[in-house]
């Protein structure tokens, strides 16, 4: 080979030097972007947690504490340092915690949900239960015995009217105890327990239920109980309010099976098909098939569902409606269609 073609010595290392360093600076930034990488998840655990109470429920995790409780820190960083940086071993308790002053998110979840402020129970009301159903459940969760739900509704009674508008002029606490999911504390009373589902009532109904003139309110309060009790398929709500809104415009009894118990204190699982049978005919304020218009009180507490469908019946061509040994609501117009229906759909 010539002597022209080939590279000096000096800039083959010259060109090696500029690779080298190359190299240096790309392994520098590397580690540069690696340590800052590594400091911005790991430094999620000194971020601080503004002082206050906090709920955790039974369901959270470690995992979900910065979405549920409202850290602020972005996802991506708390899920790293949940994978590389965070304490092993932590236990999470449903409970009520507090923290006086800011703390770190390590001593929230190391030192804090350790101790909480006090345990938390769960009560779950439904839909469809009256009074005696929630006496009933109250008692099987340790809340009072049976009978003292009623009690406390009825001896404290003119205290509730007194810190809750939409209870004026009415004579009880039936289809004011929203159903819902709710948090206790475990040493909670019954007067707790009654307040905060009058205090979701009147978050999730009372603006609308006090705007209307009062005998209206409540007419309407006791048909969403009926219609909740008698269905429970929110879409069939609407139709199923309008076809006893206009029997009792017409003035044709109701004959809404699900009242007839609730003037025998019976809850939803006494209420059975043989006992309603038995009893159907008797005299009782709460019987819609011997009384005409509404029943003296709600029969059960009521979901916004239910209460919409009331304050907004739909109209229809219908008088009857029948649940058939197939599960679906069939509707008549008349008698003969009703009997029609026994026969084809109670099989």
């Amino acid at each position: 080979m010539s002597q022209h073609n080939r590279r000096p010595l000096s800039n083959r290392i010259d060109h090696q030097n500029s690779q080298s360093r190359s190299l240096q600076y790309f392994v520098f930034i590397v580690v540069l972007l690696f340590m800052i990488f590594t400091y911005l998840v790991w430094s999620v655990g000194l971020t601080l947690v503004p002082a206050g109470k906090y709920i955790i429920d039974r369901w959270y995790t470690i995992s979900t504490l910065n979405s549920n409780l409202g850290f602020g820190i972005s996802p991506w960083r708390y899920r790293l340092w949940i994978r590389f940086f965070a304490p092993s071993s932590i236990v999470i308790n449903a409970g009520t915690y507090e923290t006086l002053a800011a703390i770190t998110v390590t001593e929230f979840v190391t030192k804090t949900i350790k101790t909480p402020l006090y345990i938390d129970q769960t009560i779950t009301i439904l839909p469809w239960w009256s009074s005696y159903d929630i006496d009933t459940y109250l008692a099987s969760k340790g809340i009072g015995s049976i009978g003292d739900f009623l009690e406390v509704s009825r001896i404290n009674f003119s205290t509730y009217q007194s810190d809750f508008a939409f209870l004026s002029g009415v004579s009880s606490l039936e289809g004011f105890l929203y159903p819902d999911t709710y948090r206790l504390r475990q040493d909670a009373t019954l007067d707790d327990a009654i307040r905060v589902m009058l205090r979701e009532f009147d978050k999730k109904i009372g603006k609308s239920y006090t705007t209307l003139k009062s005998k209206e309110a409540y007419e309407a309060l006791i048909l969403a109980s009926i219609v909740e009790r008698e269905e429970r398929d929110r879409t069939n709500q609407p139709i199923v309010a309008g076809i006893l809104a206009k029997r009792v415009a017409e003035w044709i009894a109701m004959w809404a099976d699900a009242t007839v118990c609730y003037g025998y204190a019976k809850t939803q699982k006494q209420c059975t098909p043989s006992f309603i049978g038995n009893i159907i005919q008797a005299k009782n304020p709460y019987n819609t098939r011997n009384k005409l218009w509404y029943p003296p009180t709600p029969i059960a507490n009521v979901p916004v569902s239910a209460w919409t469908a009331a304050l907004n019946p739909e109209t229809s061509p219908y008088y009857y409606y029948l649940h058939g040994s197939d599960w679906q609501i069939h509707y008549g117009r008349s008698n003969d269609e009703h009997i029609a229906n026994k026969k084809m759909y109670l099989k």
